[in-house]
């Protein structure tokens, strides 16, 4: 890459570096939850607008959802940019949403006059309720990514890593029925939901001895009971059920759900089994395009630690855009915390999302995506590769 383009990027981005910081602090003060984010919509329409982008609201009859798109002069390939910008119940922005939507927006915007220059077209998709519903899964399966040659994002994080494989997941309820009765003078006439519920676990956790390395099954009891007294007729329980592909995943619910089954036949009660989350897969992270990204970004002095091609704990719905084009998801660094280690869905992290050691590294992650957007634009062995890549991922 030549220096000469290399300044011209830096000097864009230090260019909309202070609106950028506002935007993002107003977010982190105005914290809204998942489907609620009408204030942090607002904010990012609005400045796409004003810079030229035409924007779709109300985005695959999501209410905070959102398209951007800005075509450039001449033809080229379409680069996405995902955004990101709900909060935690009480926590605030303590996954960093906050960061995420400036990061995308600063990269798309500075995206322009390349894109006009060498030929693209820039997209910024708004993605609602990352820590609810999913919202990526959704625009995924009615088609918004699948067009797209690449989507890029960047997450805040306690370290510089690459875009990590993380694992598909399914949320399933399991609701036990039974008969209430006095506990003590008629437990013959009861049938024990909480009996059927705890039959549950334990079968769960014998199944746990019989899975692969790569399945994690969790759950918690919801609603266990009233009173010691009262033989519970009613109890519920929320389980998240992962592994890291989901033709896998699918045989590993099967049996979770015979568990179910089997605790209610042993109990004389009945369950009822439902779903309570969008299921998220596999995220399969593109590494040609996760490599060009990391050595544009470590070209302003970020050192990103790689974490190649293994799969990690954990899930996002990025998975379901990775199943529709080349997608990465970056962690950027928030910088040193004087109490010693931070992690997301904390407090702390919160705080570090507002400093300006988040904004500094944050930054240089845009820039980074700037000038992977112009590779991609100049060279078309990028888009090459990367598209083999894609073709030949494992489904």
């Amino acid at each position: 890459m030549d220096q000469t383009i290399i300044d011209r990027v830096n000097a864009l981005v230090e260019a909309i570096r202070p609106e950028m910081t506002e935007m993002s602090l107003a977010i982190h003060d105005h914290p809204e939850l998942g489907n609620q984010e009408f204030f942090a919509k607002g904010l990012q329409v609005e400045k796409l607008r004003r810079y030229g982008f035409e924007v779709e609201e109300n985005y695959c009859d999501i209410p905070t959802a959102f398209r951007a798109v800005y075509k450039g002069r001449k033809p080229g390939p379409k680069i996405a940019m995902m955004s990101e910008y709900d909060a935690l119940p009480k926590l605030g922005h303590g996954c960093g949403h906050s960061l995420i939507c400036m990061m995308s927006l600063a990269s798309a915007i500075c995206m322009r006059e390349f894109a006009d220059e060498y030929g693209a077209e820039i997209y910024v998709y708004g993605c609602p309720a990352e820590e609810t519903a999913g919202s990526k899964v959704e625009l995924s399966r009615k088609g918004a990514f699948k067009d797209m040659d690449v989507a890029m994002m960047a997450h805040p994080a306690n370290r510089d890593e690459s875009s990590m494989n993380s694992m598909a997941i399914c949320v399933r309820t399991f609701e036990f029925f039974g008969k209430t009765s006095h506990a003590a003078s008629a437990p013959e006439e009861g049938l024990n939901a909480l009996d059927a519920m705890i039959n549950f676990f334990n079968l769960v956790n014998a199944l746990r001895q019989q899975t692969k390395d790569d399945v994690r099954i969790h759950g918690i009891i919801q609603n266990g009971g009233e009173a010691p007294n009262i033989i519970p007729d009613y109890t519920r329980a929320l389980f998240y059920i992962r592994s890291s592909k989901p033709y896998q995943l699918a045989g590993v619910v099967e049996k979770v759900e015979n568990c179910a089954r089997g605790a209610a036949l042993g109990t004389g009660t009945t369950v009822k089994i439902g779903t309570a989350e969008e299921d998220f897969k596999d995220t399969c992270s593109n590494q040609y395009l996760n490599e060009l990204a990391c050595q544009q970004v470590e070209k302003f002095g970020v050192k990103i630690k790689r974490l190649g091609d293994e799969t990690h704990m954990g899930s996002s719905d990025v998975g379901d855009v990775s199943y529709e084009c080349p997608a990465i998801q970056l962690q950027s660094w928030m910088g040193p915390y004087e109490g010693g280690q931070y992690y997301a869905h904390t407090t702390e992290f919160c705080e570090m999302a507002q400093r300006p050691s988040a904004f500094e590294n944050s930054f240089r992650y845009v820039k980074g995506f700037v000038l992977t957007a112009i590779e991609l634009m100049t060279d078309p062995r990028h888009l090459k590769a990367i598209k083999e890549e894609f073709a030949n991922m494992p489904r």
